[in-house]
């Protein structure tokens, strides 16, 4: 079917707000006036934003650290989830588990790990549950290329393949696994290439190609809700900043990154839309002027909450009722 108008729209607007959200983190962060856990997802705010849209609302999505973008297109709150990531009231889950483990049940991101590779069998669990209720329901799971040496991934794929689970794995490929080159550590030129081990269709895009991610994520998901089973989608990205706030990437050779900077996805995306005659550069700037207010909003809305009182140290937690 492609990628109709209104949606490539839907996909800048949350594009450009997730590229200046975690501009504005960074600030905060530079400056001193937070102090968080933060996965910076600079450079993959397309890909995030397509992969959040091209599901249904009431589709699964599974998520990993690095991928807000796709939770905020998905519908998640933006506010909560900063207010999440300060350990504030306001968030999602009362300021307890932080950025890395953030769920919204109402926007269906049912599950988030920080454990590297921890969501790729969930997520075949959540695809099975959906078998089993007969909800046709799809679930998507996010995860970074380091994830995909994980036993867990081999798990994963094995389960899907075998019960021929409704359950798209989307690899974020970006080129990096914390300190490391993906081209250091797989035998294999691309994720994707390793789902023919386990009878899975399989398909490496460019992620930060709006239309070719959409074709891909729409191919996958219809298979997925109408008995196909599984694929695996390995999109190609890239992040512009370290694995963590305190990366020099030293690791990453001379220019690389000031060469994919001045080649900002978000920009190329926006003069496309442009030059293809899908919006004008007022349409667009209305979205650009939306979104800086929308990070402020979110901004001061995670500010202002305070945070969980001592008495929430024992609640919503499980364990033997009996003392010792």
């Amino acid at each position: 079917m492609g990628i109709t108008r209104e949606k490539l729209l839907e996909v800048y607007a949350i594009s450009v707000f997730a590229k200046q959200l975690d501009e504005k983190v960074q600030q905060l962060l530079m400056s001193g006036a937070i102090n968080t856990t933060w996965f910076s997802w600079r450079g993959s705010e397309l890909l995030g934003a397509v992969v959040g849209k091209s599901m249904r609302p009431g589709d699964y999505m599974v998520a990993y650290y690095r991928d807000g973008m796709s939770q905020m297109a998905k519908g998640s709150s933006p506010g909560k989830l900063f207010a999440e990531a300060l350990g504030k009231v306001g968030g999602n889950q009362k300021g307890k588990s932080g950025w890395v483990h953030s769920i919204d049940l109402e926007a269906g991101v049912v599950m988030n790990s920080g454990v590297v590779g921890g969501q790729l069998p969930i997520a075949a669990g959540w695809a099975l549950s959906s078998v089993l209720r007969g909800d046709n329901k799809v679930t998507v799971c996010n995860f970074g290329d380091g994830a995909a040496n994980e036993g867990a991934f081999h798990e994963a794929m094995t389960l899907a393949s075998l019960w021929s689970l409704p359950v798209v794995f989307v690899c974020h490929n970006n080129q990096y696994s914390e300190h490391t080159a993906f081209s250091k550590m797989s035998p294999v030129e691309h994720v994707a290439d390793r789902a023919a081990a386990y009878n899975l269709p399989s398909v490496t895009v460019d992620g930060d190609d709006v239309v070719a991610t959409w074709d891909a994520m729409e191919s996958a998901i219809e298979r997925a809700r109408t008995g196909g089973g599984a694929t695996l989608v390995e999109a190609m990205t890239y992040r512009f900043r370290g694995h963590t706030r305190y990366d020099p990437m030293a690791y990453i050779p001379s220019g690389e990154v000031d060469a994919r900077l001045n080649d900002d996805p978000v920009i190329r995306f926006r003069n496309w839309l442009i030059a293809d005659g899908h919006a004008t550069d007022q349409e667009l700037g209305v979205f650009d002027h939306q979104a800086a207010g929308e990070v402020e909003e979110a901004w001061e809305f995670a500010k202002s909450s305070p945070y969980p009182d001592a008495d929430e140290l024992h609640a919503d937690v499980f364990g033997p009722s009996a003392t010792v």
